[in-house]
């Protein structure tokens, strides 16, 4: 009776020291946790828990942690060689002994599946060999162990990965926000509105912050400057090349260099050195002299502009290439014609006319043709509001705006 005695002593001594070498695993965990340690650092501890202190000797964990599924731990030929296992192991949300139920061949020397599920998301699955136990140890104790540590690791790497993803959305929103305040400052505040020239403008962008930009400058008693551009990507980037953009073409355009192809050439040599080549602007640029009554224009790369009167309509299309795309543009050309009578010019960017409806057809640019026809005459917030209503029309509520919609649209009256 004392040996069985001692035999019972000493197996619950040995329960015992199992238990505080499970609490101080889990302890272990805990604190690696709190400090924050990476993800491969917690797989790493995870695995040397489940084979030194569970005795586990297969083990396969798959994890779902960035959107594809992959092998952790174990075999990764077996996701690569085997592509369908997941399709296999999705269905279950328990705890399963495989040796129940059929398996492929390639799982064989696995023995138990612990999926790892949160609001019925599967999160990972692991795939295991029995714990390796003695005689004072249940089985079913250290199976449930398994499952309590794979459940803390998988769920706080999960933690971690959605904390991630909000300081990146967090940063994200700040960067916008930033951007967005770039932006503003960036176009201008009023435009012109006298007998001789008015101006408006409808700025739509399609995410917060956009490439689109716009400017006007009056250079002396007769002479007004204007343009439109877009500028390839969206925020931050984008906000700060088109400061750069605004702070050249300004500097440039109140030097007046003694040529236009001198003029062009600095504005593309200026794009390349903010952006190396990886950025590329379209422009349209004009100035109107109000003594003599001529615009001139040089449209590089840009959606030409409609200049309508009652004598008709004609694209703004002469200039050059996109500036940012060759180190020294090819060749520029300058537009120029006699504004002889009331006349219109409708600048827009490719987002206007990029616009798709519910049957996946674009907005036609003879639709916007004909609109400044139609409206030319009207003042230029009509104008705009014209176009804009009638693209949203055509849109519909099921249609598509992919990119940013900006319309700049100019009256000239000439002096008689």
């Amino acid at each position: 009776m004392a040996i069985a005695g001692l035999n019972v002593m000493e197996m619950l001594r040995n329960q015992l020291k199992l238990k505080q070498l499970e609490i101080d695993s889990l302890l272990e965990i805990t604190k690696s946790i709190n400090a924050n340690k990476s993800a491969s650092a917690l797989f790493e501890l995870y695995h040397r828990t489940l084979r030194d202190q569970i005795g586990v000797e297969n083990l396969l964990l798959f994890s779902n942690m960035g959107g594809d599924w992959e092998a952790m731990i174990g075999d990764k030929l077996i996701s690569e060689d085997h592509p369908e296992v997941m399709q296999y192991l999705l269905p279950y949300e328990k705890l399963t002994d495989l040796t129940t139920v059929d398996i492929p061949d390639y799982l064989s020397e696995y023995d138990l599946l612990i999926p790892v599920l949160h609001k019925d998301k599967p999160l990972a699955y692991l795939l295991m060999s029995n714990p390796r136990v003695e005689s004072y140890e249940p089985l079913e104790d250290k199976i449930k162990f398994a499952q309590t540590v794979t459940n803390i690791v998988i769920v706080a790497i999960e933690n971690k990965r959605l904390f991630k993803r909000e300081v990146e959305q967090q940063a994200f929103k700040r960067e916008l926000e930033l951007a967005a305040q770039v932006q503003s400052m960036l176009i201008p505040d009023t435009l012109p509105h006298t007998e001789q020239v008015q101006m408006a403008a409808i700025y739509l962008p399609h995410k917060n912050v956009g490439g689109d930009y716009y400017d006007c400058l009056e250079l002396n008693n007769k002479e007004i400057f204007f343009c439109i551009a877009d500028i390839s990507g969206k925020g931050i980037a984008a906000a700060i090349l088109m400061a750069n953009f605004q702070a050249q073409i300004r500097e440039l355009t109140k030097r007046n260099p003694p040529t236009i192809e001198e003029y062009m050439q600095e504005l593309n040599k200026g794009v390349l050195m903010s952006t190396k080549g990886e950025k590329f602007i379209t422009l349209f640029l004009a100035k109107y002299d109000r003594t003599t009554g001529y615009l001139k224009y040089v449209n590089s790369g840009h959606n030409p502009p409609i200049l309508v009167n009652s004598q008709g309509t004609k694209l703004l299309d002469k200039g050059t290439t996109i500036l940012g795309m060759f180190d020294t543009l090819p060749s520029v050309k300058m537009g120029q014609l006699p504004i002889t009578e009331d006349t219109a010019i409708v600048c827009y960017t490719d987002g206007l006319t990029d616009v798709v409806n519910e049957f996946n057809q674009v907005f036609p640019l003879d639709e916007l043709i004909e609109l400044a026809k139609q409206h030319y005459k009207e003042p230029v917030e009509v104008l705009n509001k014209s176009i804009i209503d009638e693209i949203m029309h055509f849109k519909g509520h099921d249609g598509e705006v992919s990119d940013d919609i900006t319309v700049l649209s100019v009256k000239i009256h000439p002096a008689n």
